[in-house]
């Protein structure tokens, strides 16, 4: 399903900060940031909000081609232990 997408312009500077340290204090960019306290003041609570996040990885992991191994992960290791 394809997501919508939001453009704001003129973030008064002290917002702007703020938004930028709750980023960086939760290891997010700003943009997941932004979307994370829009989600929180919508009203969705915290499990749905994790409910929501999975479900849009797992698309996103589902629509990414297959992985394909050059060799089973038992030979691999076996060459990386006798290198």
């Amino acid at each position: 399903m394809p997501m919508a997408s939001l453009q704001i312009r003129d973030i008064p500077e002290p917002l702007h900060r703020q938004l930028q340290l709750r980023a960086r204090r939760h290891h997010r960019s700003l943009a997941q940031q932004a979307l994370w306290d829009l989600e929180a003041m919508a009203g969705l609570d915290p499990l749905q909000r994790r409910q929501a996040a999975l479900k849009r990885l797992r698309g996103f992991w589902e629509q990414q081609p297959a992985v394909v191994w050059p060799a089973p992960p038992e030979e691999m290791l076996r060459a990386d232990r006798d290198r």
